[in-house]
């Protein structure tokens, strides 16, 4: 019977490598999206909403924007399921763009933002 060292691992496999050096795939190891989170914290003023544009996570467009929802009279989140970096940014009304650069959040991570316009 043929020795094996321990498993190895790497970002896309799972590997037995017995001691004649040759290697097999044991399993697939795959990446499954993960939640991201945008909060605003910002008093629009009655009756204005906030707008998330952007990519890397399904339903973004540079186009058309997705409403945050108002958690509270001064905060705003948005959260939406991302495998790759989310490049975003805010929109008062949709129609007016926060100042600066655009924003970038990692898979999973929760971003507090402070737009202004």
């Amino acid at each position: 019977m043929e020795k094996m060292k321990p498993v190895k691992t790497n970002k896309s496999t799972k590997t037995s490598v017995p001691q004649n050096g040759e290697v097999k795939e044991t399993q697939r190891i795959t990446s499954t999206p993960k939640t991201t989170i945008v909060e605003a914290k910002i008093d629009v003023g009655f009756g204005n909403n906030l707008f998330l544009r952007g990519q890397g996570a399904a339903g973004l467009s540079w186009d058309r924007g997705t409403p945050l929802n108002c958690v509270d009279g001064k905060t705003w989140q948005w959260s939406g399921k991302a495998d790759d970096k989310l490049k975003f940014k805010l929109l008062l009304n949709d129609t007016v763009w926060a100042k600066g650069e655009d924003l970038v959040a990692a898979p999973g991570q929760k971003v507090e933002v402070k737009p202004a316009f």
